[in-house]
């Protein structure tokens, strides 16, 4: 019969350990601790976080006080910005609508208009004047010339600047009739166009013959340019009888 061994609640080696009190203390005290920590921490990074990007988070310090002692800041950021802009031509300041174009080409005008003996300056300070205008037998020298009664115009310029003149490019135009219809030309007798370089103060004379019927001499209009960038003068009135 075997023998029973005595147990006892502390086992049967012998009685258990048990933790010290203090030990417990210490051990709580270090988790309250480390589980406040986190929990700190946890809402400092929301408030951080809240304060930065959040639409309701608060102006910093600085913020404000930059805020308040400017008090003109609000204002300009609530105005709206103003971009100038250029005025439309024909509006206060915009320039006038009729303004010449830079790129159209030059058209000289046409003086007033003067009788068929008197002179007429252009602006640039050569005179010209009619020194005759007379009936002639047309002659018809040239391609497309038709013979007939003919007006011939002495035309005389003189050079009242101060420099050399040319006149190679000088021009004569005849209109006559109540329509005033431009004049045929007509190589002779006696024609002579103006040409050259005319000096200061002198005077040259051309002789330009026109093909016009004995009716339509009731109302004559000479035209004369030298310089097609000068203007041009303009002689006016009855013409000779046939």
């Amino acid at each position: 019969m075997s023998e029973l061994v005595p147990t006892t609640p502390d086992g049967p080696t012998g009685p258990a350990r048990r933790v010290p009190r203090w030990a417990v203390v210490v051990l709580a005290a270090v988790v309250v601790l480390i589980l406040g920590w986190v929990v700190w921490a946890a809402v400092a990074q929301s408030s951080s976080t809240g304060d930065a990007d959040g639409p309701g988070g608060a102006a910093s310090p600085s913020s404000s006080r930059s805020a308040s002692a400017d008090p003109s800041a609000s204002a300009d950021a609530s105005e709206p910005v103003v971009t100038p802009t250029q005025p439309a031509p024909g509006e206060p300041g915009g320039g006038a609508t009729d303004d010449a174009d830079p790129a159209a080409p030059f058209a000289p005008e046409t003086k007033p208009a003067v009788g068929l003996d008197e002179s007429a300056p252009f602006d640039s300070g050569v005179v010209a004047r009619l020194v005759r205008v007379e009936s002639v037998a047309g002659e018809a020298q040239g391609p497309g010339e038709v013979a007939g009664p003919a007006v011939r115009v002495t035309v005389e310029i003189t050079n009242g600047t101060g420099a050399p003149v040319s006149l190679d490019s000088t021009v004569v135009n005849l209109y006559a009739g109540q329509d005033l219809a431009p004049a045929e030309p007509l190589s002779g007798p006696g024609a002579s166009v103006l040409s050259g370089d005319l000096a200061v103060g002198r005077t040259a004379t051309g002789a330009y013959v026109f093909n016009v019927p004995a009716d339509q001499r009731d109302r004559l209009q000479v035209t004369v340019s030298y310089d097609p960038t000068v203007t041009t003068v303009l002689f006016e009135g009855a013409g000779p009888a046939a």
